[in-house]
Parts: C-alpha cells; sequence; structure tokens
C-alpha cells in the first residue's frame, strides 16, 4: 500500500528523522500526537505527491521566562 504522507521528526540536533508514512493529514496528525506524548518537539508532515510541507509544533517548547 502506498502512503503519500511522511512523517518527520527535528532532533535538538538539527537533523531530520523519517518516522514512517501514513495514508491521510487527519492520521498523520493523530499519529504525531501520539509521538509528542513521550517525544515533544517539532515535526513536519511532507506530501510526497505535491512536496507541500507542514510543519506541527508539539510539547513543551515555551521559552523559559528570563527574570
Amino acid at each position: 500500500m502506498f502512503h503519500p504522507l511522511d512523517i518527520l521528526k527535528t532532533d535538538p540536533d538539527g537533523q531530520v528523522l523519517w518516522l514512517g508514512g501514513i495514508e491521510s493529514f487527519a492520521a498523520a496528525k493523530g499519529r504525531i500526537k501520539e509521538l509528542a506524548r513521550s517525544s515533544p518537539g517539532e515535526y513536519l508532515i511532507v506530501d510526497q505527491i505535491t512536496g507541500h510541507k507542514v510543519c506541527v509544533m508539539l510539547g513543551d517548547s515555551t521559552p523559559a521566562s528570563s527574570n
């Protein structure tokens, strides 16, 4: 089965890790929510057909306040 969307994660070192293929945007968002529970950060959904990319940030990425 062809999965037209790829899920990727950018690690703290700036490397992009491929996490797998998936069939729909809704399924990709759900999978990213699952993954972000244990590994928050920046995820990408990439459409292999159009090249369209969507960045998804999940988890605690709030900058620390400076007092």
